[in-house]
């Protein structure tokens, strides 16, 4: 099949953004809204559109892709997503109005935007927004930002030709086709796989559910036998004694034999534990790619190659993990690359006790970047970020991973360029709390509060 001539769709190949003095720009990815509204989807809308609805300045909103899932929905239509979340939808509208723009790049989850013309139309009718496969933001004192969702340096998900419609990447087979097969045969222990936020960490994702949802859920007799031993046994055993004398040599073989009987499951108890960790680990060590940031690699050395070429930053999405961190390091050939993360559900990993396999925790992510764009002053980018814990989790896999999760309940500011901090600052430390603790107190602004009922790194009740 022949691609639609792209004037036919109005979809910009590369969009050209001028963005107006004393204005700001807010660039959110990767909400994946459902047909119909959920109790994330809902949470999405709400924290995105009381954002909007509370700036006064000039906005430019950039979408940076994947905003509405069209991919695991593929009956779904962009009208019906956009009908159900009518208030972010009148928040957009709301930034047009009050003269600012809406920008929205395509991604992959929302690929059918770029040569779907009623869905294409169906978008910019309701938000008011332009759309486009990439754009260059143009600030007043002439910095240039190049926005991109970022599935295009994804070799599992990229586009040979996005306006062609039988142009499907290996990662939409994986997501109509594998995961809900997956997901169908272990449905009750691999909820959430499709959440992932990193999938090449399946392996250890199955073993640890495997330890959490499997092995420790029929070790109830572990316990039961002991309790049982000392509450019903032992003390009948003493009765005994009392009354019958003459069975004092025997009653107390049977007691040497209840504490030799405790011993022993003692023994298995740390020998299945053991087992389970070697069979954690092992699984582990199959990831089929690079973990957690790693994932953003390829975008990083894509900004390098922008920064020199005289862009000031590069900000995509679909990785799900937010980042901002300075680039370059010649004299005026310095900037950033920024991911504005999501504002959907995640599965990902938090570390427990030492020598345990991780929890991987379903949370909802609330993550967007904010850039100023006075002409008087460079331009400045501060990163907000928080999780909302979901349902989901065993009583257990909540215990061992209690106050272990490093992330704020409520937005706060995580990372600020030019002045810093980065995010993550130490990738391998954002599991643990203590030190991204350390981390967010080291660089708390002075002269500024991030606004919000909880401190940047602190849980709410």
């Amino acid at each position: 099949m022949a691609s639609p001539p792209p004037e036919l769709l109005d979809v910009a190949e590369l969009l050209d953004v001028p963005v107006q003095p004393g204005g700001k720009i807010i660039a959110i990815s990767d909400l994946h809204l459902p047909p119909e509204r959920t109790t994330v989807s809902g949470r999405c809308c709400d924290v995105i559109a009381r954002r909007l609805d509370g700036e006064t300045v000039p906005l430019t909103v950039v979408l940076a892709g994947d905003i509405v899932e069209m991919l695991a929905f593929p009956s779904a239509t962009a009208a019906d997503i956009l009908e159900a979340h009518d208030d972010l939808c009148q928040a957009l509208a709301g930034v047009t109005e009050r003269g600012g723009q809406v920008i929205y790049t395509v991604g992959n989850h929302d690929g059918d935007l770029a040569w779907d013309l009623k869905a294409a139309d169906a978008v910019r009718d309701v938000t008011g927004a332009r759309l486009c496969l990439a754009a260059d933001l143009r600030l007043p004192g002439g910095e240039r930002i190049r926005v991109e969702h970022g599935h295009q340096i994804d070799p599992y998900n990229c586009f040979h030709d996005p306006r062609n419609p039988l142009d499907t990447p290996l990662g939409h087979h994986v997501v109509r086709e594998v995961i809900p097969k997956i997901e169908w045969l272990g449905r009750d222990w691999l909820t959430g796989l499709h959440e992932m936020a990193d999938p090449a960490d399946f392996p250890s994702f199955v073993a640890s559910r495997l330890v959490y949802r499997k092995l420790i859920r029929h070790l109830w007799w572990l316990v039961l036998v002991p309790i049982l031993l000392f509450a019903l046994v032992l003390p009948e055993v003493g009765r005994v004694k009392n009354r019958y004398p003459d069975t004092a040599t025997w009653l107390h073989d049977v007691e040497i034999l209840g504490y030799g009987a405790v011993v022993d499951i003692a023994i298995i108890a740390l020998i299945l534990a053991i087992v389970s960790r070697r069979a954690w680990t092992t699984l582990s060590a199959l990831a089929l790619a690079g973990r957690g940031y790693s994932q953003n690699a390829a975008a990083r050395q894509r900004a390098d190659d922008l920064i020199a070429d005289g862009y000031t930053g590069y900000l995509s999405g679909h990785t799900h993990h937010p980042e901002l961190h300075a680039h370059g390091s010649a004299p005026g050939n310095t900037g950033f690359y920024a991911n504005a993360g999501s504002c959907t559900s995640v599965v990902e990993a938090i570390d427990t006790l030492h020598g345990m396999p991780p929890v991987y925790l379903r949370t909802q992510q609330l993550s967007w970047l904010e850039i100023t764009a006075d002409g008087d002053h460079p331009c400045q980018a501060t990163l907000q970020s928080a999780r909302v814990e979901l349902p989901g989790a065993t009583h257990f896999e909540r215990f061992m991973a209690r106050a272990r999760n490093p992330h704020s309940t409520a937005p706060c500011s995580v990372a600020a360029w030019p002045q810093g901090p980065n995010w993550p600052a130490d990738p391998k430390h954002l599991r643990d709390r203590r030190h991204l603790h350390k981390h967010l107190r080291r660089h708390e602004p002075k002269d500024q509060e991030c606004g919000h009922a909880a401190p940047c790194g602190e849980k709410t009740d």
